[in-house]
């Protein structure tokens, strides 16, 4: 039987999307987590906003932006407090314990983080999900991305809500940037102690937006229209300022001087 609360997910298994199906089994853990998270008592279904993933990279969450205006604000707060609580350890937490605590502590922030934003946040926030299975039989793993439909079961709306969407969005790309910030200052200070949480951080990081990146075919799209645009403005600013004429240029100067200075040996004798 199915609820009114529950989310109708489109399945993506290895590239082929698969629809979903009339009617499921409802999912009472998850509806118990999007009750909990719901503000007022207010239903996912009921939320107006932008779509599961209404998010353009490099956009700001609005100034002044509160979790009152967010239909999870619980899921809000999870999605960042393992973030936070272990960058605060790996940037404070070696002045008051042990280098090999602190790789522990954070490890664990950092393997809980990534749970709850894989399993979580992502499907409250913005209505995605990506996991795998294995097949029992052949043993060949498929990792299968999932996207809410834009439609409930009941033929209603179910959009999410746009502070809910761009608070996951920013969090899940600048999580990894700040990483691979500290990875670079780690290399240049030599602090070859931080490499093993340094990595894992990353890789966990990463494995989440890639994963989600998959789920959300109106990520991919935003992604590529971004990247195609800066190589178009790339591009356009080396043909103004003739670059390749310079190029050109320059090798067949260098050439030219090559030839001018050549050695000449004119024939003759010696007195």
């Amino acid at each position: 039987m199915m609820h009114e609360n529950d989310l109708e997910f489109v399945t993506e298994v290895d590239g082929k999307v698969i629809p979903p199906p009339s009617a499921k089994p409802t999912n009472n853990v998850l509806a118990n987590m999007k009750a909990g998270g719901v503000a007022g008592g207010s239903s996912l279904n009921n939320i107006s906003g932008s779509n599961a993933s209404g998010y353009t990279p490099g956009s700001s969450l609005p100034l002044g932006a509160s979790f009152n205006q967010s239909a999870h604000p619980t899921a809000c707060l999870f999605h960042i407090l393992f973030k936070g609580i272990a960058f605060t350890v790996y940037m404070l937490g070696s002045r008051a314990m042990e280098g090999i605590m602190v790789t522990v502590i954070c490890i664990l922030l950092l393997a809980a983080d990534f749970w709850v934003v894989k399993n979580i946040t992502g499907r409250l926030l913005v209505g995605l999900r990506w996991w795998n299975k294995v097949d029992p039989v052949t043993g060949q793993t498929s990792w299968i991305f999932e996207s809410a439909s834009p439609t409930s079961p009941d033929g209603t709306n179910s959009t999410t809500n746009s502070f809910d969407s761009k608070f996951f969005w920013t969090i899940l790309y600048v999580t990894p940037i700040l990483w691979a910030l500290c990875f670079m200052s780690a290399i240049l200070w030599l602090r070859f102690n931080c490499f093993v949480t340094l990595a894992i951080a990353l890789v966990l990081s990463f494995s989440n937006v890639y994963g989600y990146y998959k789920c959300s075919a109106d990520q991919r799209a935003k992604l590529n229209d971004m990247f195609n645009a800066g190589a178009e403005m790339g591009m356009r600013a080396m043909i103004r300022n003739n670059v390749f004429g310079r190029l050109g240029g320059m090798f067949s100067g260098g050439n030219t001087q090559q030839q001018g200075t050549a050695p000449q040996v004119h024939p003759g004798t010696f007195a």
